[in-house]
């Protein structure tokens, strides 16, 4: 007797691929059957499975394998796990510390672990850093899906399209110091936050160290907490979004508001808001920079927009104070007035648009 939902002997192979008397391949549905479970006919299941063609960034996470706890397990495992890594890195980095210097190091405050400021930069940098193995591993082992479907849809990063991101990057910068000097410039009462950073260049002797260092690490930086908060969160959150829609009209509701990026793109903007010391209305404006790159996330089916962007940002951050020797206070964050929030607008619209702009020209995969 053939397997239940196969031809009898001389019909055609189910879809023309299965001999007849052999068991179907992994994720093959046998003929006139709506299910295929490879338990039946002994064939092992895979350890890792990816989603099906066609599932945008935001579901990538409910695969055949997606089980309600895997997210919320894995969000704990990716917190625990982070502590460890930080702690081993942090005990690593005094060792060698104390066998440079003799002494081991005593932090002067909360947010200082080190007295030199380059070599605080570098420890916090690199503890940011190791983000990104972590959620890479918590994706495979406890989500059972591939590690790089967290960064796109085509499982890895698209590195041509990262750069080519860093272009509108560029223009989202200039466009925001412009707007900033000039709004001074009119308005020259209104508070408009810290100020700029002046002073005179400290010389290549004084620069070229800490320059190499922001440009060895800040990138890494960057892609780690676009994988933890674009990448991972996202995805945890997508991943209940039910496969239908069916039922009473109300269920019916909450199941497609649930298929949709919002709910995704609220909780890791707020979480993004709240993994950082600001408050007042640069709260708000790290809201709007959270939910438009998460949102482009989407739309460009990757990570990559949003580590460009990221990494110009954070770039041009440190590196003007470290040219002007104005590292001490690289930490500090707190408050800004409206007008640093109502000037963001239209520079992260500009980004939001040119990036739009050529992943359409390029053909960005936007599904699996």
């Amino acid at each position: 007797m053939p397997p239940p939902g196969y031809p009898q002997y001389g019909a055609p192979a189910p879809y023309g691929q299965t001999p007849y008397g052999a068991p179907p391949q992994y994720g093959q549905v046998p003929y006139g059957q709506g299910m295929f479970y490879p338990q039946q006919f002994g064939v092992k299941e895979p350890r890792v499975v990816a989603a099906v063609e066609g599932t945008p960034f935001h579901r990538l996470a409910r695969t055949r394998l997606h089980r309600w706890w895997r997210p919320i397990v894995g969000t704990i495992v990716l917190g625990l796990a982070a502590i460890a890594a930080t702690i081993g890195v942090l005990v690593l980095w005094e060792i060698i510390h104390a066998m440079i210097t003799g002494d081991f190091a005593e932090p002067e405050s909360a947010t200082a672990l080190f007295d030199n400021p380059v070599e605080d930069i570098a420890v916090n940098l690199l503890l940011l850093g190791i983000l990104t193995p972590v959620v890479l591993l918590t994706v495979r082992l406890i989500q059972r899906r591939p590690a790089f479907s967290v960064a796109s849809v085509v499982g890895k990063i698209r590195w041509r399209w990262m750069l080519l991101c860093c272009l509108p990057g560029l223009g989202y910068m200039g466009l925001n110091i412009a707007l900033g000097a000039a709004f001074e410039a009119l308005f020259p009462n209104v508070d408009t936050g810290p100020a700029t950073p002046d002073g005179s260049f400290v010389g290549w002797g004084s620069f070229v160290v800490p320059a190499l260092v922001i440009l060895l690490l800040v990138p890494f930086q960057s892609a780690a907490e676009e994988f933890a908060f674009r990448g991972w969160l996202i995805q945890a959150v997508g991943a209940y979004g039910p496969d239908n829609t069916d039922g009473k009209p109300l269920v019916s509701l909450i199941k497609r508001i649930l298929r949709t990026p919002w709910p995704a793109l609220i909780v890791s903007s707020v979480a993004f808001v709240f993994g950082h010391g600001y408050t007042g209305w640069a709260m708000a404006d790290v809201f709007l920079f959270a939910l438009t790159v998460g949102w482009l996330t989407i739309r460009t089916g990757g990570l990559e927009c949003g580590i460009a962007l990221h990494t110009v940002n954070n770039l041009i951050a440190f590196l003007i104070p470290a040219a002007l020797g104005q590292l001490d206070g690289w930490a500090d964050q707190g408050g800004a007035p409206w007008p640093v929030f109502v000037l963001d607008i239209p520079c992260i619209a500009l980004y939001a648009v040119g990036v739009l702009w050529l992943a359409k020209r390029k053909q960005i995969a936007q599904v699996s």
